[in-house]
């Protein structure tokens, strides 16, 4: 079977699907961006021209008000053409890919998708955006045809600039369509495409939604302001500059509680179940409508002064009041900010004597035995787990590159010692003598395989 793709229509025109638009309209691609009718309206009949398209073209509005430049070029905004799903849906018969991005809710997307299998193309690529949903679930009712045709293409926001897509087989999708998806996405997508499992989040969602879970947790446990979470949980620890909080502004709290809630719903099995709960603070914050950037401010607010200045504020969790934005002074922190490498600058902020030191290293090992517990789960290798966090989160270190770095053997010592549990796979790793997930061999990288409890070439 041959696919081809030279004309996409993305459904959905929110922060997402108008990113996702404009990617592909940036790569050559002709794009049909569609969206719902204006609020209220049930149908199209007497409405002016200029309103029936009007949230899908507010949003390439939006996106051409961007604080980053989101289009390469004119010709890339002119290769989008806008409708509304009312009157416009019968055109995706013309189209090789159909991209689905509205709201994460299983029936209102099975009731989309019975629309598009009456419109489609016996030939046309369908899939989903979802950040989470099992596929196995969006996919149930479809026909022989749509099921060979569908699979996820999980986008990372924003598309125009993360480089990372995550690929995953539905039930039904043919082998040689995700082959050729991957090929496609490399090549003229210019993204790095992973192949990944059908499970709730995936990879990327899946530890970053527990990283923010340990991080939420920790901070009221040790008393920590957004702040000091932050600088502690971001570049220094070999991640991401905005780490927890601020990147939850960047997203939306509203969407980072609707993950955590997906992820406690579709993971019955996972030992950390419990802890995917909403925060009380995240729960006031939410009825407040303080959601980050889209809404004005959220664990951060910036505010505009008469001399044209910007004063940054930060949200006390103690109070729910914000105040006056404050760089944290802990010693591992000024220690690691003197070193270059994020290796030594992990080691330097785990091994300190100060209330942030402990901090970040309970955190560190919160995660790393999380990602452990996941190999197999969410993806066969740590080499997957490892490129997803780098290239979706861009993390400067992936987990097991992490724990590579602070030494596998001392910090399951050091794990023991303050009575965490160590999953049996790491356990059995080093009683063979196999003492950290990458080495090389005859100038060839290898990383530990547990499926064959030996390294192979990466």
């Amino acid at each position: 079977m041959s696919y081809q793709i030279d004309r996409a229509a993305v459904i959905g025109a929110g922060v997402m699907g108008a990113g996702i638009a404009a990617h592909l309209a940036n790569r050559g691609l002709e794009v049909l961006l569609l969206d719902r009718l204006p609020e209220g309206r049930q149908s199209a009949e007497n409405l002016p021209d200029e309103q029936r398209n009007a949230i899908a073209e507010n949003a390439l509005r939006q996106l051409q008000k961007a604080r980053h430049p989101v289009f390469t070029c004119n010709a890339s905004r002119s290769r989008i053409s806008c409708g509304n799903t009312s009157e416009d849906l019968a055109r995706i018969k013309d189209y090789d890919w159909v991209i689905e991005t509205i709201i994460e809710d299983l029936p209102t997307k099975m009731d989309l998708y019975r629309e598009i299998e009456k419109h489609r193309g016996p030939d046309c690529i369908v899939s989903t955006n979802t950040s989470g949903l099992p596929l196995i679930q969006i996919s149930q009712g479809f026909s022989e045809n749509l099921g060979q045709h569908f699979l996820g293409t999980h986008f990372f926001n924003p598309p125009t600039y993360v480089r990372l897509i995550e690929l995953i087989p539905g039930p039904d999708t043919a082998p040689e369509l995700i082959s050729f998806m991957r090929e496609f996405c490399r090549e003229t997508l210019d993204k790095r495409p992973l192949v990944v499992k059908d499970t709730p989040n995936f990879i990327c969602n899946r530890l970053a939604i527990a990283t923010v879970l340990n991080a939420f947790r920790l901070s009221r446990k040790r008393g920590l302001t957004v702040e000091e979470v932050d600088a502690l949980s971001g570049r220094a620890l070999g991640r991401m500059q905005s780490a927890i909080f601020a990147t939850s502004d960047a997203v939306g709290l509203d969407t980072v509680c609707h993950v955590i809630r997906n992820l406690y719903a579709n993971a019955p099995d996972d030992e950390n179940r419990e802890a995917f709960q909403v925060p009380d603070f995240a729960r006031k914050m939410l009825a407040d409508q303080l959601l980050g950037e889209k809404s004005g401010g959220g664990f951060y607010k910036r505010l505009k002064q008469p001399d044209g200045s910007i004063k940054e504020l930060a949200l006390d969790l103690d109070t729910m009041e914000y105040r006056e934005k404050v760089d944290p002074l802990f010693p591992c922190l000024l220690a690691a900010k003197k070193l270059d490498k994020p290796v030594e600058q992990v080691q330097a902020l785990i091994n300190g004597r100060d209330p942030g030191s402990e901090f970040a290293w309970e955190l560190l090992a919160a995660d790393l035995v999380y990602a452990a517990h996941r190999v197999g789960e969410i993806a066969d290798t740590i080499v997957d787990i490892d490129q997803a966090m780098k290239w979706g989160y861009t993390w400067r270190l992936g987990p097991f590159e992490c724990w590579d770095a602070i030494g596998l053997a001392q910090s399951v010592e050091r794990m023991k010692n303050d009575g965490r549990s160590i999953p049996a796979r790491i356990e059995k790793m080093l009683a063979e003598g196999c003492e950290s997930f990458y080495t090389y061999r005859q100038g060839i990288k290898h990383y530990f395989d547990f499926r064959s409890d030996s390294y192979q070439p990466v």
